[in-house]
């Protein structure tokens, strides 16, 4: 319910703020304003349309000068079950909502983005064992995990319009996030013969070695009824730090004011999956 309010709301944000510029009407006597106070751009039939400097449609940048912006910025990331089975047997199609705030700078066309945010990698009960391992070795796994990220993107822009109202950005980024939150693992039986390994409620977790049963409740590990992983730092398998690269990244801006924009992002997290997502950011 949370991730598909963050994406509802992001969204209508942005659907305000184009019907916004669709529904204010410039003052009819813009083009009387003095040349000493206003900028010029050659309209769509030749001549010359005046914007006084200090007018908020007046979205013109002049690409020497830098541009920086503050503002809310959501992703959504879809991690596809393959890339989960490149490591383990088992999981399922993932999907992480990632909110946060960021800072940018643009000038000659380079743009970069600093960026802290949250990702929300909670999960329901899932079944996961090693590539290698043989059948009796699943396990019911769940998590409350959560990763904070700092993030840096790299973009450069190619502005589409003389009024720099819109603009095609193409990059990457990196960041490194620490994780927080508890990992769950247990050994699994199956309680019906035949169980299905891509459906956990038709498997349960083991209680103590060889109870319930006696093949797939080994006396091999402690992963028995809601067992915590330890972390890196306790010599376990929960992780501290994960990793974010984002190669490649195409994002389109969209400027309805002086002082506000717009953007739409989507590209691929190598150490995640493909994501999509966008901005709502105010121009200091």
């Amino acid at each position: 319910m949370l991730r598909t309010t963050l994406l509802a709301v992001l969204l209508a944000i942005t659907a305000s703020v184009s019907f916004a510029s669709v529904a204010f009407a410039r003052p009819a006597d813009d083009a009387k304003q003095d040349d000493s106070t206003a900028d010029k751009a050659p309209s769509d039939d030749g001549k010359e349309e005046v914007e006084p400097r200090d007018s908020i449609w007046n979205t013109t940048e002049d690409p020497t000068k830098p541009y920086r912006y503050i503002g809310a910025r959501y992703r959504h990331v879809v991690v596809p079950q393959f890339v989960l089975n490149l490591f383990a047997d088992g999981g399922t199609l993932s999907h992480v909502p990632i909110a946060g705030l960021e800072f940018g700078s643009r000038r000659n066309h380079l743009e970069y983005i600093v960026s802290l945010s949250y990702a929300d990698y909670a999960t329901g009960d899932l079944m996961f064992k090693g590539a290698d391992e043989p059948e009796d070795a699943w396990e019911i796994v769940n998590s409350d995990l959560g990763v904070i990220f700092a993030k840096m993107e790299f973009l450069y822009e190619i502005p589409l319009d003389k009024k720099s109202r819109f603009a095609f950005l193409i990059g990457g980024g990196f960041g490194i996030g620490g994780v927080v939150g508890s990992l769950y693992r247990a050994q699994a039986y199956p309680k019906q013969p035949g169980a299905d390994p891509a459906d956990p409620t038709q498997w349960g977790r083991c209680e103590s070695a060889d109870v319930p049963d006696a093949v797939y409740c080994a006396n091999d590990n402690d992963h028995f009824g809601k067992f915590e992983e330890k972390s890196w730092a306790n010599d376990g398998s929960k992780p501290i730090v994960f990793p974010w690269i984002a190669l490649p990244q195409a994002s389109f801006r969209y400027k309805p004011f002086k002082f506000l924009q717009a953007r739409a992002d989507v590209g691929l997290a190598l150490s995640s999956g493909f994501y999509f997502g966008g901005s709502i950011d105010y121009i200091l």
